[in-house]
């Protein structure tokens, strides 16, 4: 096990901070709402964990080398005792894991000619989450409702789908709105230097060469009828040869610009995430001396696997035991994996 201090993982509940974790996993991802951490510390001998005061419940934060991994909650505390071992495990997920939990219960539930961001921070308030954007969240919705029961996430992911964005959490427990690809590179994976294992996978089960989202526009006095009873885009997977037609059903009132993002985006989403890359590293930490990020990307080079160029870290994973040792694993993609179709502002 690394003994290096800046692969020293802690806890920090009021102020306190814990640390000694004899394993350790937490993991991150872009397609992931709310990031999640498991710690575990056992020992033969009689340790000092019953008397932690520590909670389910507790507001929470873990650290390394500085830097916040996972800012929200502790899900859950087990104390444990064996013939061999005994101890504690801890484990919980950022703050923004009540956005993926609970329903969204504003009133009266829908929203005319308000943008995504807007209609957010309305949505996330009552649980007292800032929210970031960065870039552009194109036009306004005509019309947005809530479904009956939805998350607050889901509600959220919904909008931005029509606006090719993201909804993601980068382990400080704010709601992040925009492009999750930095363009900022980790530097090198590559045979031979840093990677354990590599894998790679290519599978177009989940493509399609035909993409067709419809849905229905919001009338108005000069548009009615047959105008907008029924829109839809259109985008195409060329790399497809053969004919496989997918209709989407939009869950949104629409104009036939933004329909045509949505299929756009489906189209390129599915075309990068039919190539995913696995690669597993020792330690956590870059050349930089901070934590692996996802949203970043990785000049890789592992000939065996067929894996080279410039991949989006899509997911990643910190994790330490007596076995493994402490390494890192990535889930990498091709950047049109996460390629955002936002739309531009209207000109004034």
């Amino acid at each position: 096990m690394s003994t290096l201090p800046d692969h020293n993982v802690e806890l920090i509940v009021a102020g306190t901070a814990y640390s000694g974790w004899t394993s350790v996993e937490i993991e991150r991802a872009i397609d992931q709402m709310s990031g999640t951490f498991s710690l575990r510390l056992a020992a033969k001998e009689r340790t000092g964990a019953k008397d932690w005061k520590i909670r389910e419940g507790d507001e929470c934060k873990v650290m390394l080398a500085g830097v916040p991994l996972i800012t929200g909650y502790i899900d859950s505390l087990t104390r444990f005792l064996g013939p061999d071992e005994r101890g504690i495990e801890i484990s919980g997920r950022d703050r923004t894991a009540d956005l993926v939990d609970c329903s969204a219960l504003n009133k009266p539930g829908s929203w005319r000619n308000r943008k995504v961001d807007e209609i957010a921070a309305e949505l996330i308030a009552p649980f007292k989450i800032t929210l970031a954007v960065s870039g552009s969240t194109g036009a306004p919705f005509t019309k947005f409702a809530l479904q009956q029961g939805e998350t607050v996430f889901a509600a959220i992911e919904r909008m931005c789908r029509y606006r090719g964005l993201v909804a993601w959490s980068a382990g400080d427990g704010i709601l992040r709105i925009g492009n999750p690809d930095s363009g900022q590179s980790i530097g090198r994976l590559a045979e031979g230097e840093n990677v354990i294992f590599a894998n790679r996978s290519v599978t177009v089960s989940d493509r399609f060469s035909d993409y067709v989202v419809k849905g229905q526009a919001a009338g108005s006095d000069e548009r009615n009828g047959a105008a907008v009873a029924q829109v839809q885009g259109e985008a195409k997977d060329a790399a497809i040869a053969r004919y496989r037609p997918l209709l989407i059903i939009g869950e949104e009132q629409s104009d036939r610009a933004s329909l045509k993002k949505r299929a756009e985006w489906e189209a390129a989403v599915r075309s990068g995430q039919s190539q995913p890359v696995q690669i597993t590293v020792p330690g956590w930490l870059g050349a930089d001396g901070k934590p692996f990020a996802h949203g970043m990307r990785a000049d890789c080079d592992v000939p065996s696997a067929g894996i080279s160029g410039s991949l989006l870290i899509e997911r990643l994973r910190f994790s330490r035991d007596a076995d493994g040792g402490t390494i890192t694993s990535f889930d990498l993609v091709p950047p049109e994996a996460w390629t955002q179709l936002a739309e531009p502002e209207p000109k004034a």
